[in-house]
């Protein structure tokens, strides 16, 4: 803006400059002009004055001549002297007038500054002067209200901005807030409706014993149920003997059954059977040993271990007590408790004499046991050798008529297989006690069974008649993932050397693949009976090569019923 203002001043003082030139342009010429006519008039004059002694000359030569010739000759000169004047006054008038068209006009009083005084001159210049500087100023003042109108909406839009962020801000807190005071308050309901202590385990050792509250993170780690060792030898009447770090139990019942626990570790010995734990044992502030519970509930018998997990509106249980064999009559007519004796399912190793196995003119050896299998010894040597001989195959098909009435479940299967899995009775028996003895292996936690018996409806592969499981023989039993990896695992190798002294092969082994016409499966555990086991283990053969190497093709046929 000051910079219009010196540009339309720069141009008022430019229009007087240009307007004082003008008029002195006009002065010039109209002295010039002065001069001209004042020469032309001397001219005239002198030729006045010339004409007039010329014609005083031709008067006195005239006299001498004829008058009219005379006459003739003076007009000429009079005519010339009548238009000069007229020559000049339009020459004046054009001067005049380009001298009127060239000036600038006043621009108050419409007329040229040649007419004005010069104080008139200056006060019109002042005049001028404070128009245009009013003139600024009020352009300036309205720019000036602009501008701060301006900064004013812009400061009152940040202000109405900053504001709204800050209700937004404080809204949303204030919801956060909200919502967990609402949390808060419905977990007090929950809580106070299901007991403000669920976060603490109802504990119980022992059927007659008041249950107690005990913290969750003493009895629960990691997914980890434990049970404190002490109660257990309140409990079972354990003799204790040992030091800190290895802890012996020693069983009142059936010939002085031991566990010592190496505590701090996961390693137990059950009657000289190493064995693997879930969890480490541990001892508490107070000095009191802690053993995962899944140890009991595995390897004693005698032993009830009960654990209900945390629900929605109900805390963890957990109950250890022991087994009374006539439950009914106690509880019903109040006879004394007869409880199970207290004793472990792994022994020490045991010599069993020689099978006479006359049926094939053959005998099989000695086989070493850690755990007792007195209750097994039926199902592990059954009675007819041929009885579990069968195999499906390619040469030999399964047929959809095909039902067995002794099926049992069995006892060990993964908690991802929900229906309960099934096989035939000394399979299943023989299956058990195995497991009894492996669990010390990788640990029970880690080992599961996931398939077993299969209808002819549920069989797997384009063609069901081909599928084993058929048989209620076979079961898939690994720990992690199932592929060819498991072959390197130590359970692996454990059935390889061991399975055999409990009825069971491997069905396809990883080098006779072109034989069984099924790829290496290390997981698929197949009975057969202890005695045919153990004559493939001995002599590296897979159960068609034994099949064709004691021509027990009539066991083959598959019938209704059988």
């Amino acid at each position: 803006m000051s910079q219009d203002r010196n540009n339309d001043i720069f141009d008022e003082f430019e229009f007087m400059y240009r307007h004082k030139r003008a008029l002195q342009q006009q002065q010039e010429k109209e002295r010039l002009r002065q001069q001209q006519e004042e020469k032309e008039a001397a001219e005239a004059a002198a030729k006045a004055a010339e004409a007039a002694l010329l014609s005083a000359e031709q008067e006195k030569k005239a006299k001498k001549k004829k008058t009219a010739p005379a006459d003739k000759k003076k007009k000429p000169e009079t005519k010339v002297q009548e238009k000069q004047p007229e020559k000049k006054e339009k020459k004046k008038k054009e001067e005049k007038s380009d001298a009127q068209k060239h000036a600038k006009i006043h621009p108050k009083y419409g007329k040229p500054y040649k007419k004005d005084t010069d104080k008139e001159r200056r006060r019109i210049k002042t005049d001028r002067r404070k128009e245009i500087e009013k003139k600024y100023e009020k352009e300036h003042e309205a720019a000036e209200k602009e501008r701060k109108n301006r900064a004013e909406i812009k400061a009152a839009a940040k202000i109405i901005a900053s504001r709204t962020l800050l209700y937004i801000v404080t809204a949303l807190v204030a919801a956060i807030l909200l919502s967990f005071l609402i949390y808060g308050v419905a977990r007090l309901a929950v809580g106070w409706h299901k007991d403000v202590s669920h976060k603490k385990v109802l504990y119980q050792v022992g059927s007659a014993q008041t249950a107690t509250r005990v913290a969750y993170d003493s009895l629960i780690k990691d997914d980890v149920v434990y049970v404190c060792g002490d109660d257990i030898v309140v409990l079972c009447g354990f003799t204790v003997t040992g030091t800190k770090d290895q802890i012996k139990y020693i069983s009142p019942d059936k010939g002085n059954d031991t566990v010592l626990f190496n505590v701090g570790t996961n390693s137990a010995s059950v009657n000289k059977n190493d064995v693997r734990l879930q969890a480490k044992t541990y001892y508490d502030d107070n000095g009191r040993l802690y053993i995962p519970i899944s140890f009991f509930s595995s390897y004693s018998t005698g032993i009830v271990c009960e654990y209900k997990p945390e629900t929605e509106n109900e805390g963890a249980q957990i109950k250890v007590y022991k087994r009374i064999l006539n439950e009914y009559d106690y509880k019903i007519s109040g006879v004394p408790a007869q409880y199970e004796a207290i004793s472990f399912k792994l022994k020490e190793a045991v010599v069993l004499a020689p099978l006479d196995e006359n049926v094939l003119q053959d005998e099989i050896p000695e086989a070493t046991y850690k755990v007792d299998i007195t209750d097994y010894y039926d199902s592990i040597n059954p009675h007819n050798l041929y009885a579990y001989i069968s195999v499906i195959n390619e040469d030999h098909r399964a047929v959809s008529t095909m039902y067995y009435d002794d099926l049992t479940q069995i006892v060990i299967q993964s908690p991802s297989v929900k229906e309960p899995l099934m096989l035939r009775r000394d399979a299943a028996r023989a299956l058990e006690a195995m497991f009894l003895e492996v669990r010390g292996v990788e640990g029970y936690e880690r080992f599961n069974v996931y398939s077993a018996y299969r209808t002819f409806e549920e069989a797997e592969g384009k063609d069901p008649s081909l599928d084993e499981n058929l048989l209620g023989l076979s079961v898939d039993a690994y720990f992690g993932d199932k592929d060819s990896s498991y072959a390197d695992t130590n359970t692996y190798k454990w059935f390889l050397n061991n399975a055999y002294k409990y009825g069971f092969i491997i069905r396809y082994p990883k080098n006779k693949t072109s034989v069984t016409g099924v790829g290496f499966r290390p997981w698929t555990l197949r009975y057969v009976g202890r005695y045919a086991a153990t004559k493939m283990h001995d002599e590296g053969l897979c159960l068609e090569e034994f099949i064709e190497k004691y021509n027990l093709e009539r066991v083959l046929q598959i019938k209704k019923g059988e």
